[in-house]
């Protein structure tokens, strides 16, 4: 059964930019964490800290647990993220990657009520993504200022 079924809800998972953007532009199709999911399937991708989402990918995998050398030595991640890896070393005890395919943004960003204490996972219940407008090019571009 995959996320987007109607019988589990739409799940969005909630990551920093710079890497939010890295993996809805396709620069990125690897999201760094300290423990596997279970979760597959069509997921919405929340910018840490706006009460917003942005887009969705499908959650392909997840591999690992991963070594520093897999981490450095990966085109899955952008040559910024590999040279902070480098420097700082693994980031959790246990290091899995979630495999990214399919980034699409949404045309606009997506308002939803943040629950109290979710920090990896939310569930957004009344986010029907068969209704969303989505940007006809793969990649965002932010207005000049």
């Amino acid at each position: 059964m995959k996320i987007g079924d109607q019988r589990i809800g739409t799940r969005g998972l909630i990551v920093r930019d710079p890497y939010a953007s890295q993996l809805l532009n396709g620069e990125k199709s690897w999201e760094i964490r300290g423990q596997a999911t279970q979760i597959r399937g069509l997921i919405v991708i929340i910018k840490s800290g706006t009460g917003q989402a942005f887009g969705v990918v499908d959650l392909d995998d997840v591999i690992g647990p991963l070594s520093l050398d897999d981490l450095v030595g990966s085109n899955h991640l952008p040559r910024s993220e590999r040279e902070e890896f480098r420097k700082t070393g693994l980031p959790y005890r246990k290091t899995f990657a979630y495999v990214m395919k399919n980034p699409r943004w949404f045309a606009s960003p997506i308002s939803y009520r943040h629950p109290s204490g979710a920090v990896i996972w939310v569930k957004l219940p009344s986010l029907d993504l068969k209704q969303v407008r989505y940007l006809k090019t793969k990649r965002w571009t932010p207005l000049p200022a």
